[in-house]
């Protein structure tokens, strides 16, 4: 099994915005259980963070609109990249590929996680912040 490499949930992974804090870290309590989850158990663990994912872009793009971003399809096009990348995963988590899932879940899943809290997350809450949100 892959050493660990997921964030334990801090302060310092909040972006100052309830709605996407409360989202983020239910992602990396999800993200960490199906990093450790068994082979037996890994598909429904991937499935169930996956769907949590997909719901947590959704309602980051309803902010978004409601608010006004100014770069929300900038921000909309990389959640519909991730999106496919999870589409993908999803087909060889069915095709039994189990090592590929594991990656993603402790390698792709983390870095990409920190760097998109950083820049676009962290920009759109600062503009919901700045419209009185």
């Amino acid at each position: 099994m892959p050493t660990l490499s997921i964030p334990a949930w801090s302060p310092s992974l909040e972006v100052g915005n309830t709605i996407i804090d409360a989202d983020h870290k239910e992602t990396i309590e999800l993200l960490a259980e199906a990093a450790k989850a068994s082979d037996a158990d890994l598909p429904a663990h991937f499935t169930a963070f996956a769907q949590h994912l997909r719901d947590h872009l959704a309602r980051e793009e309803e902010l978004m609109h409601q608010y006004g971003f100014p770069p929300t399809p900038i921000h909309v096009h990389e959640h519909n990249r991730v999106r496919l990348e999870l589409e993908g995963i999803a087909k060889r988590m069915a095709a039994g590929n189990q090592a590929l899932v594991r990656g993603y879940l402790t390698e792709v899943v983390p870095e990409w996680f920190i760097n998109h809290k950083n820049t676009m997350d962290s920009a759109t809450a600062a503009w919901i912040r700045s419209q009185g949100g």
